[in-house]
């Protein structure tokens, strides 16, 4: 999607949320939630271990994804991470070795999710509780 495409459809969003109580609480619901997530990610990397914050990018990818295959490089991680390359790839070898991922290029399989939620810091349960109460009140 184009910037301009992202600015037309912000202004449609607007246009919107100005005629409807129920899209702009849900926008304002939306925005806290998306706050709280950038915090409690803030707080993750500095305070868990990096295997813990890889194993927490895992599962949210995969809840984004809604797939237990998702389209991640090391390298890309390694960045996310903030660690090097070869500390991605020595993490990944940990948990391919423990059966909760396979990887292969630039794609890595989830291959038992309550092992890796168990070996992800606290941080993934909480965003994700986070974001499926702001997504509840909507459908209800």
């Amino acid at each position: 999607m184009t910037a301009h495409a992202i600015a037309a459809a912000s202004l449609a969003d607007r246009g919107a949320a100005g005629r409807s109580a129920a899209i702009r609480a849900l926008l304002v619901r939306y925005s806290d939630a998306l706050m709280a997530m950038v915090h409690q990610s803030a707080g993750c990397n500095a305070l868990h271990s990096a295997e813990a914050r890889l194993c927490r990018w895992l599962l949210q990818t995969r809840d984004r994804a809604d797939s237990d295959i998702v389209p991640l490089t090391q390298e890309f991680l390694s960045q996310m991470l903030g660690v090097r390359r070869t500390t991605v790839t020595l993490l990944a070898r940990l948990l391919h070795e423990r059966g909760l991922i396979s990887y292969g290029r630039g794609r890595i399989r989830i291959i038992d999710h309550g092992g890796l939620e168990a070996c992800a810091c606290e941080c993934y349960e909480l965003t994700r509780q986070r974001g499926a109460a702001v997504f509840a009140v909507a459908e209800a």
